[in-house]
């Protein structure tokens, strides 16, 4: 593992305790906060910034990342169906960047519990919502019929663990 792939082992005491499950360290299980492509590549680069940024908020970093992937955003405080509809009407890769936008988002937020055990109120909010959206009916069919129930098995999981954990105030 490279220093940029979460590893249990070399994670912050809480979160070993609050990510007791194999699915939260995989680099290949697709809705877990690192094994997807997007949520990788956003932490990586996170753990690389957060270096030097460690009084910033991740809202920030996630603007940043969003920008240099070029998506289109659209309201991430959002999870009403009929509201995101069109965005995820405006062309055919709608839902690509939405799922992507979320699984950076969850990345953040595991990736800061990761490193530094907590996770900053707003951003753990932010994270519950975007798990709250990508349990959503519609984005849930947007995966295997055969792979729905495991995703959204694990995105309740990550749902509970967000729930859960004490956030830091200010960050």
């Amino acid at each position: 593992m490279s220093e940029y792939s979460p590893d249990f082992e070399k994670a912050h005491p809480n979160a070993k305790r609050l990510m007791d499950e194999e699915f939260f360290f995989s680099p290949i299980e697709e809705t877990g906060p690192f094994g997807n492509d997007d949520g990788a590549d956003c932490y990586a680069g996170f753990a690389q910034w957060r270096k030097n940024n460690l009084q910033e908020n991740p809202h920030r970093y996630l603007a940043e990342q969003i920008d240099y992937w070029g998506y289109p955003s659209f309201n991430i405080a959002e999870t009403d169906i009929e509201k995101l509809g069109p965005y995820l009407s405006h062309d055919s890769m709608a839902s690509r960047y939405m799922t992507g936008i979320d699984a950076a988002i969850v990345a953040i937020a595991f990736g800061q519990l990761y490193l530094e055990g907590s996770i900053g109120v707003d951003f753990r909010e932010t994270a519950k919502t975007a798990i709250r959206r990508e349990l959503l009916p519609e984005l849930l069919s947007l995966y295997p019929a055969s792979y729905q129930e495991t995703r959204k098995t694990q995105l309740e999981k990550m749902l509970f663990v967000l729930i859960q954990i004490n956030p830091l105030r200010a960050v």
